[in-house]
């Protein structure tokens, strides 16, 4: 049943993102919704699970983009993996935690995603708006960290030990 749940979440997550955070802008970045699920799907699921779901993710995330297939999945599923690799060791109950969590993830995801897309060989994704992308991105999801543990929750179920509850503080 997770596995279905987990789906809904994912087809949710896409459409809001090309359909509502298209036209958000927040300092000229649009936030990055599927990229915030990816990590919070790899904190929360673990460095075995989360990766997988993060490389769906981004695999579904790279039909809308211009760059090549398969580059999103790739920088989502390490990105899931270390996150979830460094989180297995930490407290799970702090809202300030979970915002780091998020922002660091973040971050390294869109200069992760532009740096493997300059070795695949598109040009200029690397430079110093992509730091500030980076960064306010961070923030954004920063912010919305917190409204996404219930989400991950009820997609994941109970066999992750997660309620839907707001049991951070």
């Amino acid at each position: 049943m997770s596995a279905l749940r987990l789906g809904v979440l994912i087809l949710l997550t896409l459409v809001v993102q090309v359909t509502v955070f298209a036209d958000v802008r927040i300092w000229g970045i649009a936030p990055e919704l599927l990229v915030l699920f990816a990590v919070m799907l790899g904190y929360w699921a673990g460095p075995q699970s989360g990766p997988t779901a993060a490389f769906v993710i981004g695999l579904l995330w790279d039909v809308y983009l211009p760059t090549p297939l398969g580059l999103s999945a790739i920088v989502f599923a390490m990105v899931a993996f270390a996150v979830g690799t460094g989180g297995a060791e930490l407290f799970r109950d702090s809202k300030v935690q979970l915002a780091a969590i998020a922002a660091v993830g973040t971050f390294g995801a869109v200069t992760g995603y532009a740096l493997l897309g300059e070795v695949m060989g598109q040009r200029g994704l690397v430079d110093l708006e992509m730091l500030r992308v980076a960064l306010i991105a961070g923030l954004i999801n920063a912010l919305l960290a917190p409204l996404t543990r219930p989400l991950v929750a009820w997609a994941l179920g109970p066999t992750f030990g997660l309620s839907g509850a707001g049991d951070i503080r």
